[in-house]
């Protein structure tokens, strides 16, 4: 039987009541769903952000929110990225990012002529673009899990069926490590090679942010910005910027850059910054908007754009594997001269 409480002597409680203001936050989370028809794995921190990744197209970030406020663009979703290469949300681009210049390269002393192929696809000037797709079952989730402080994701790809050695004859393995901690969204990158021969590392991640349809900036760091062709390929050149933040309701930018230690990129807007710091092994950046897409894209690269036709890349061995980090953070301030200094 409940407690007998008068009218005429306050009620005793087991807990103080939340006070209306405070938000009650969850512990950090891992779930499973389906979304646009694939298995997703979700993670979810108790400081309200939420990533979720789906492992069957090519451990793509298909949506980070929060505080319930989706960040990232989707553009054509999961099965358009499927079936078409048509990236999305917070993409790896492997074994290179962005293009290449040519369906030729040679790379280490071997020379590749790419054939047509399904896990190759095209950018606006028939060039190979984002590197060779990853399908179905090539990554093998190893372990996922949530604790009182984070959630977690790791898995590997296996770069070694026939189909994947035409195209980069390379055989490697990649491991990846998603971690989520509070407002931040963290990936570790390992490339390590299973045969003799050393791998060229040219890997990148891509992200679209969506844009605050009110205000939005990007925010670059000091940087040397690299002096690209009309296909953002690099001609050579490079001239010194400073920090610098653009408005993007007065023009958009176009820029590939190399990045000093601690440099950032940062997209601005009402009451709300996204933070995409390169941690270690990512010295280059790219920053990309057009005015028919609602997002900025940003990306982080351990190699210049078509650095397998220059052999100007890190390379990966069995005994020296690559390692590279990323952190996407997100937070409340309004800084910009904070992030471009």
């Amino acid at each position: 039987m409940p407690p007998i409480v008068s009218s005429d002597s306050p009620a005793v409680l087991d807990e103080p009541p939340a006070l209306p203001d405070a938000p009650i936050l969850a512990p950090c989370s891992r779930t499973v769903a389906m979304h646009d028809g694939f298995e997703v794995v979700t993670l979810a921190s108790a400081d309200g952000l939420e990533a979720s990744f789906a492992p069957r197209v090519g451990m793509t970030c298909c949506s980070l929110r929060d505080r319930g406020v989706e960040l990232l663009g989707e553009r054509f979703g999961l099965a358009a990225y499927a079936s078409c290469g048509l990236s999305t949300g917070l993409s790896l681009m492997h074994p290179w990012t962005n293009r290449l210049s040519s369906w030729r390269y040679t790379a280490g002393g071997t020379t590749v002529r790419l054939p047509v192929s399904p896990l190759l696809h095209t950018d606006r000037w028939g060039l190979p673009v984002n590197g060779v797709q990853s399908k179905g079952h090539d990554w093998h989730v190893e372990d996922s899990g949530a604790d009182a402080c984070s959630a977690w994701l790791e898995a590997t790809l296996a770069f070694e069926r026939p189909e994947q050695l035409a195209l980069f004859p390379f055989p490697h393995r990649v491991h990846l490590r998603i971690e989520l901690r509070g407002r931040a969204l963290s990936l570790e990158t390992r490339v390590e090679a299973t045969g003799r021969v050393p791998v060229p590392v040219c890997f990148g991640y891509r992200v679209y942010v969506r844009r605050d349809p009110v205000a939005c900036a990007v925010v670059l760091p000091r940087r040397r910005q690299l002096v690209t062709d009309e296909r953002m390929l690099p001609t050579g050149a490079a001239e010194p910027r400073g920090g610098r933040a653009f408005q993007l309701e007065r023009g958009d930018v176009r820029e590939l850059f190399a990045l000093g230690d601690g440099g950032r990129v940062a997209v601005m807007g009402t009451g709300r910054r996204l933070t995409l710091e390169p941690l270690a092994g990512f010295p280059f950046a790219q920053v990309c908007t057009y005015p028919e897409e609602p997002h900025a894209t940003l990306e982080a690269m351990t190699a210049e754009p078509d650095a397998l036709s220059h052999d100007t890349y890190p390379v990966a061995t069995a005994a020296r594997p690559y390692h590279a980090a990323l952190r996407i953070a997100v937070d409340d301030a309004f800084e910009p001269a904070a992030v471009a200094a």
